[in-house]
């Protein structure tokens, strides 16, 4: 795609999460770092602890301010979020509305009204162009 498409890759918009924990843990959502100094340390117990997650976007144009969620980012959450911010201020960016939206999935943000809210207000990459 970028290969038939040079300008393809200033049309995406990436974005990611952090969760940020009181006792100073930060997940990102694939790895849990619990100590800078000892990345072995392990930790018997640490569920539901009260924190913040935050999340911010960037793209070849500018970085998308970063959007902060008391507790744990919900489905419902995620959504209000979209619909109020995000994608308001993507569209603003690409006023051509040609752009992509690279959300990676995850269980907390992964809802059935967020998916369909970005399958009706995102254009979706063929995947299968991608491959080679």
């Amino acid at each position: 795609m970028v290969g038939k498409n040079e300008k393809f890759v200033k049309t995406i918009v990436w974005s990611d999460e952090a969760q940020f924990k009181l006792n100073g843990t930060v997940n990102l959502h694939n790895f849990v770092y619990w100590a800078s100094g000892n990345l072995f340390l392990h930790v018997e117990k640490a569920v539901n602890l009260p924190g913040v997650d935050a999340g911010c976007g960037a793209s070849a144009k500018v970085l998308i301010k970063p959007f902060f969620f008391e507790g744990t980012e919900t489905g419902q959450m995620y959504l209000d979020l979209l619909c109020a911010s995000i994608l308001s201020a993507i569209h603003v960016l690409y006023r051509s509305n040609k752009f992509s939206f690279n959300k990676r999935a995850h269980s907390n943000t992964y809802s059935p009204d967020a998916r369909a809210y970005l399958d009706e207000n995102v254009q979706r990459l063929d995947r299968t162009k991608r491959r080679m």
